[in-house]
């Protein structure tokens, strides 16, 4: 992958009163200090911290003995480092500057990192290795417009996400009291922080009038998913068709408000899907046997069902118990993996005072997501179900 073996310039070394980054090496991260959950800034850094005192453009040119006039070095470096060209024109001049150690720091802080962040890229888990997440890479790598400085970034990145996914590799800790237990590092921030996104009908200009949108702005699902009164109703046109066959063939007034809304071509949602980096408990963690989930009505018909279990339960008495539920369903499409995958983030969501700890059990064996205490934020996996509980 990129960043490995990578032979660092000369001008990225330093002396010892240059910043951290300047001194760093991008083949000597630490493999365990970085984990999945690490911030971007953190690694691009290398640890420290974001400069507190920024240089003037006219001490940067004192630096490279620049003696002109025309330009004008009243300026801050974060400010120059947004567009050099503007402030620096000579091409030889600029890039002498650019090429310091403090300026290298600032085209991180200032630059790379907002780019990245606005592409929702904002820890190692999101950056993912060389091959993942390519178009909002690609949308820093245009913005940027440097390819020294992507290298740079990639390098960094590139080579803690290696370090955290060797480390995860080597950390399965086994766990004091059980031999058959082990921490599975980063699934619950994999879980927790899927990403959403969705598909809408009623898009003439597109493949069968369906259109894929990544649904997340500020980690909010837009549009949100369906409410209870949405997912309590038949909407699907094949149900339709069904129900008009078990009425003898009488039309109903929802049968045909649907139909009237595909054909006039209005916006609906169809099937939201969620991504774990990881992927899921069903598939054991192990991305290359499924990382995406589809969300369909019927699941999130069954999240609001226990949803509503679980907002009785302060209010529960002695003669009030609590419900076991029991989801029947059949191999074939997936929806055994995607309702319990559902299920288990919104879970992971719910107020913690009242849900602390949520339990997977799967082929003989237990997954235990812990959100409080000494152990909160992590996954323990059991291979026998029953030394879970």
């Amino acid at each position: 992958m990129a960043g490995r073996g990578r032979r660092v310039r000369q001008n990225e070394g330093g002396s010892a009163r240059e910043p951290p980054l300047s001194r760093a090496r991008v083949e000597s991260v630490p493999g365990p200090r970085w984990t999945l959950n690490s911030d971007v800034a953190d690694v691009l850094l290398r640890g420290a911290r974001p400069p507190d005192n920024v240089m003037l453009l006219s001490e940067c040119l004192e630096r490279v003995r620049h003696r002109g006039t025309d330009i004008d070095g009243n300026v801050r470096m974060d400010v120059v480092i947004q567009r050099p060209e503007r402030f620096i024109p000579d091409d030889d001049l600029r890039e002498m500057i650019l090429s310091l150690p403090e300026c290298q720091t600032y085209a991180l802080v200032y630059r790379a990192v907002p780019l990245l962040r606005g592409e929702g890229i904002t820890s190692v888990l999101q950056w993912g290795g060389a091959d993942e997440n390519a178009d909002a890479k690609r949308a820093v790598r245009d913005e940027l417009a440097d390819e020294r400085l992507w290298n740079t970034v990639c390098g960094l990145l590139n080579a803690a996400f290696n370090a955290a996914k060797d480390a995860e590799a080597r950390g399965k800790v086994v766990m004091s009291d059980s031999e058959a237990a082990v921490v599975i590092t980063g699934a619950f921030e994999s879980v927790f922080e899927a990403r959403w996104s969705y598909v809408e009908s009623g898009h003439v200009d597109m493949p069968l009038g369906l259109k894929i949108f990544d649904g997340t702005v500020d980690g909010v699902v837009v549009p949100p998913v369906w409410s209870f009164a949405e997912v309590n109703e038949i909407s699907g046109v094949d149900e339709l068709e069904v129900l008009d066959l078990e009425s003898d063939g009488e039309r109903d007034m929802a049968a045909e408000h649907e139909r009237d809304r595909v054909a006039t071509g209005q916006h609906c949602v169809e099937v939201f899907v969620l991504t774990s980096a990881m992927g899921w408990p069903y598939t054991k963690f192990i991305p290359a046997n499924a990382r995406c989930v589809f969300v369909r009505r019927e699941m999130v018909r069954v999240w609001r069902v226990v949803e509503e279990q679980i907002q009785m339960w302060p209010n529960c008495t002695h003669q009030c118990l609590n419900k076991p539920y029991i989801l029947l369903g059949t191999p074939g499409i997936g929806k055994s993996l995607g309702c319990g995958s559902y299920l288990l983030h919104e879970l992971l969501h719910y107020d913690a005072a009242k849900v602390p700890a949520v339990a997977y059990f799967v082929d003989g064996s237990a997954y235990i997501f812990h959100k409080t205490g000494a152990m909160a934020g992590r996954v323990v996996f059991y291979e026998e179900a029953k030394a879970a509980v």
